[in-house]
């Protein structure tokens, strides 16, 4: 059916007789969708399905539950339209590594559906689908848990990358895949890839012992920058710059071309990748030292060390960085200054890296996944007695990996 334009927000919808029909209501049937409000066929036009997925996203978000889509809540639409919905495309989200999703879950979940899964490395979602990586393949999921594809002959190491409808897999060659169809669209053998990669505008960085690489979308080298450590982060990307660490104890920010901008000597090896948040950049290095640098001068701002134990990479919300150590203690730290706002112990030893959803943390640890609401620091735990290997949110709940299953959690 050939549905009339109209422009995304250009009028009042509601479910009337005869039933609207435009390509703004396709459009807001597919943001409903990839919300987890609307499961119907996607058609453009106002009906039963339509009314009531929009009366369940108004519930949501505390909007006066009429069924009618006004101004209010296009606000809101929009707003979650710019961040990005079902958007963790890479390590901790993005190309700043900021472990914030913008779209809020609540802590309140339950068990939606599970697939037996062993060995995943890590989780990414784009829009409406799933790319799961393990250690002998990658699978391509719906949110509904059901297949699209599954790649062969591929042996991943790292967490995969999603960008410009394309999946970037470690697997010693950095292997290229069709996000669509899962085919293998090239290999890139330059050197041996076993770390996550970053991707920006069609440019994808690539880390590899103490080199950075930057390939354009065919594969081909646009630059190499070879440090003197033996091992080098994922890059972060901001600023028209990139920042990435080595392990011979130096911070290095380069520009577009490949070219030093500046560079920064550090106490110890930093191992985690470097983010960007709120003008800073951030490292953690191996002796617990928290850093943040100007991204424009690498002028250290303020460094701190508040525990022994190893840290996690961290997660940013608007007003703090929340830090995780191995002990299981997570902290939120003020930005400026680095002063610790609350601490709460958790209840058991943390496996991955927590991720910040609008007001509420997640992380998953040896003995379960941790939900906690950032403002009361109440908490829930789910999958009981079972160890997180990655946890993702997506579709207004959150994707969680075990040692054997792949777990997707929804609001109750």
């Amino acid at each position: 059916m050939r549905l009339p334009f109209m422009p995304f927000g250009s009028r009042p919808l509601s479910k009337q007789k005869p039933l609207m029909k435009g390509s703004d209501v396709r459009r807001l049937q597919q943001v409903l969708k990839y919300l987890g409000f609307f499961n119907a066929r996607i058609d453009g036009v106002f009906g039963y399905d339509t009314f009531s997925a929009v009366k369940e996203f108004q519930r949501f978000f505390n909007i006066k539950s009429k069924g009618i889509v006004d101004e209010e809540d296009y606000s809101v639409l929009r707003e979650l339209m710019a961040v990005g919905i079902n958007k963790w495309h890479m390590i901790q989200r993005d190309y700043a590594h900021s472990g914030n999703s913008p779209v809020p879950v609540p802590i309140k979940l339950k068990k939606c559906w599970a697939r037996r899964i062993p060995d995943i490395i890590g989780l990414n979602c784009s829009a409406d689908r799933l790319i799961v990586t393990t250690r002998q393949e990658v699978i391509s999921f719906d949110f509904k848990g059901s297949r699209l594809w599954k790649s062969k002959e591929i042996f991943p190491v790292a967490v995969s990358t999603i960008s410009e409808g394309q999946v970037f897999v470690p697997a010693h060659q950095l292997t290229v895949l069709d996000i669509y169809s899962g085919k293998i669209q090239s290999n890139l053998k330059q050197d041996t890839f076993i770390l996550p990669v970053t991707a920006k505008a069609g440019h994808i960085y690539a880390p590899s012992q103490g080199t950075l690489y930057a390939f354009n979308p065919k594969g081909s080298t646009i630059w190499q920058y070879k440090t003197a450590g033996a091992y080098c982060t994922s890059p972060a990307i901001g600023f028209d710059l990139i920042y990435f660490a080595s392990f011979d104890k130096y911070i290095y920010c380069l520009d577009e071309k490949g070219l030093l901008y500046w560079k920064t000597k550090v106490s110890d090896i930093i191992e985690n990748h470097l983010a960007l948040w709120e003008g800073m950049v951030f490292a953690i290095s191996r002796d617990s030292w928290i850093i943040a640098l100007n991204p424009l001068t690498g002028k250290i701002i303020w460094q701190k060390k508040f525990f022994d134990e190893e840290l996690k990479m961290p997660a940013f919300h608007k007003d703090f960085m929340l830090i995780v150590n191995n002990k299981g203690e997570a902290s939120a730290l003020s930005l400026q200054r680095a002063e610790i706002r609350w601490v709460v112990d958790l209840p058991s030893v943390p496996t991955t890296d927590p991720i910040i959803c609008k007001d509420a943390f997640f992380v998953g640890t040896e003995e379960g996944l941790l939900a906690y609401d950032m403002r009361s620091l109440k908490f829930y735990k789910y999958l009981e007695n079972k160890k997180i290997s990655a946890v993702i949110p997506g579709n207004m709940g959150v994707f969680v990996a075990t040692d054997q299953e792949l777990i997707r959690l929804s609001r109750e």
